[in-house]
């Protein structure tokens, strides 16, 4: 039913766009000035109305994704046990893990006494520009072992509670998420399940 209702929407606006153009047109035509000109100024005009952020979300997403998207590893769970002998042996390993969520929008799962796995997201202000940084905190240290950064573009879907613009659909890129765990041998550590 929505799709129905969009199309219908793009089919008035292209209809009331056609209709613009044409009388931009004609008027420069009486005139005497240049018709294509003018008629490609309406154009431009309506394709701006509803279409103003595609083409810069789409630089700007491709933009963070060669620039800042990857996956770095700063310490091993090897090299930590190296430098931690006998600790991970006394973490309690967690099946389902505790949440936590922070006032700065920070949040995510207790793994264990001494790690956790947080999510910090970026809005961009105007663009619906995602970027992602999801990391291993060593609490104890208060030092990351790891740091996953993803980018992703548009402004979700209206079957999962999406943004209020989320009808289009054009602005939406496939995010650059490294495929890695960062969690992986981090919430293993330790004995049993709690």
């Amino acid at each position: 039913m929505l799709f129905i209702a969009v199309l219908f929407f793009f089919l008035v606006y292209l209809v009331i766009s056609v209709a613009i153009v044409t009388l931009a047109a004609k008027w420069a035509k009486r005139h005497k000035r240049s018709p294509w000109r003018w008629g490609g100024a309406a154009a431009l005009g309506m394709y701006l109305l509803v279409f103003w952020d595609h083409i810069p979300t789409l630089i700007l997403h491709k933009y963070y994704c060669a620039t800042k998207a990857g996956f770095w590893v700063y310490k091993t769970p090897e090299q930590w046990k190296k430098e931690n002998p006998g600790v991970g042996e006394t973490l309690t390993r967690k099946e389902l893990p505790t949440t936590f969520k922070r006032p700065d929008g920070t949040f995510g799962y207790i793994l264990n006494e001494r790690f956790i796995y947080e999510t910090r997201q970026w809005h961009h202000p105007i663009l619906p520009i995602t970027i992602s940084t999801d990391s291993v905190i060593d609490t104890g240290r208060d030092e990351a072992m790891n740091k996953r950064v993803s980018v992703g573009s548009g402004y979700g879907s209206l079957s999962v509670g999406g943004d209020k613009d989320n009808w289009k659909f054009w602005v939406h890129a496939d995010s650059c998420v490294p495929k890695v765990n960062p969690r992986k041998g981090f919430e293993n550590f330790g004995r049993g399940t709690k």
